[in-house]
């Protein structure tokens, strides 16, 4: 059988192998040589929130189904659909003749029981005087007062009645209940509408303020919760950006936690509201819900792809005068929306790597010939942690 022979390599030259070796990785610059293409980014100083990512829902932030009152036929809609309408403002006229027949019908019945009181009334004080002189018995003048006082409780009944007919004819105008924009006509005219109706006229939004109901993990409560107390009445402020794109359309307040944590999500509900001023938030559509915990005045940062490490721990390439890379170790903070915040390791301007690391060496000489890779959009679930 054929072997394939083996040659040995003797101690000395395996020695000198291995001493060129590590200095061409201790010093592999050098002079002519071609430099590095890599991407860099200055190291940035500045404000930077302490924020909580959360996918949300807009909401109305009151949602009214405007519903009959009375029973009638519409005679008329005075309402366009999408229409913006204030509080009180009449939505539809229900036919209202059979209710100002009740009206004029309760009106004579409680003007008869007043007329026939004032008759009990004189004959009690015409008769009370004569009661002592056996002119009048006493069981007719006790008759006489028993129905006056009949009289005047059907007199206060007959305009307990008068007025509940004057508020049956009232609803015979629909009025919206609250200010904001209407939907769909649920009922045309001519539909007999009442108040056993479940589909109602038309259901009005209020979206001047509008809500935004978001989530966020369960592990977020705490400090959510001690940013709410150190905040006090101020509250926490709620940024809302669009979906896809991350511009901000609007920025609002905290309004409250829910009360308690899905069981079968592990996140809670919060609740913001903003002002909706330029009406850019609508009833159903979704954002990215930011709520800003606290704010660092003069934080440094750059970008996440610029982060390296090694069994050592963190580090990033920096750039010197001379156009040479060397690494650099730093402590990293937290991340947020595709950017690192450094704690130590760095200053404000120093220019960093961020593509092309691994091709390097150090001393290497580069040159900014690759495009940066754009940074990351901040997932929903993203927020300002440490990093593992």
């Amino acid at each position: 059988m054929d072997r394939t022979s083996q040659t040995s390599i003797p101690p000395a030259l395996a020695a000198a192998a291995a001493a060129l070796s590590l200095a061409a990785c201790t010093h592999p610059a050098q002079t002519g040589a071609k430099p590095t293409p890599v991407a860099i980014a200055d190291v940035a100083q500045g404000p930077v929130a302490d924020e909580r990512v959360g996918l949300g829902a807009v909401q109305a932030y009151n949602l009214a189904t405007v519903r009959a009152q009375t029973q009638g036929p519409i005679l008329e809609v005075l309402f366009t659909e999408g229409q913006s309408v204030a509080a009180g403002q009449p939505i539809a006229q229900i036919d209202p003749r059979p209710l100002e027949a009740a009206l004029a019908q309760d009106l004579a019945n409680a003007a008869r029981d007043q007329a026939s009181l004032a008759n009990a009334e004189r004959l009690v004080a015409r008769d009370t005087p004569l009661a002592p002189n056996g002119v009048v018995s006493a069981e007719q003048l006790d008759a006489q007062r028993t129905q006056a006082a009949q009289l005047r409780a059907s007199v206060a009944a007959d305009a307990a009645v008068v007025q509940r007919d004057r508020l049956e004819l009232a609803y015979a105008t629909v009025r919206a209940p609250a200010a904001g924009v209407t939907g769909l006509r649920l009922k045309d005219v001519g539909d007999l509408v009442g108040p056993t109706d479940p589909q109602g006229l038309v259901t009005i939004a209020q979206i001047q303020p509008i809500a935004v109901v978001f989530t966020l993990p369960q592990a977020d409560l705490p400090a959510v919760r001690a940013a709410m107390a150190a905040a006090g009445p101020a509250g926490l402020e709620v940024d809302a950006d669009a979906q896809g794109s991350g511009e901000r359309i609007d920025a609002g307040r905290l309004l409250m936690i829910d009360n308690q944590v899905d069981q079968t999500t592990g996140a809670v509900s919060l609740k913001a509201v903003f002002p909706n001023a330029a009406r850019q938030l609508w009833p159903g559509e979704f954002v990215s819900a930011h709520l800003v915990l606290g704010r660092t005045a003069d934080a440094l940062t750059l970008p996440t792809s610029a982060i390296q490490r090694n069994d050592r721990g963190t580090y990033v390439w920096t750039i010197d005068t001379a156009g040479a890379a060397h690494p650099q170790p730093v402590s990293a903070s937290g991340t947020l929306g595709g950017r690192t915040l450094i704690a130590g390791g760095l200053k404000a301007g120093q220019p960093v790597v961020v593509d092309g690391q691994f091709a390097l060496t150090p001393g290497a000489r580069v040159v900014a010939g690759l495009r940066p890779q754009p940074a990351p959009v901040a997932a929903p679930s993203e927020t300002l942690g440490s990093l593992q």
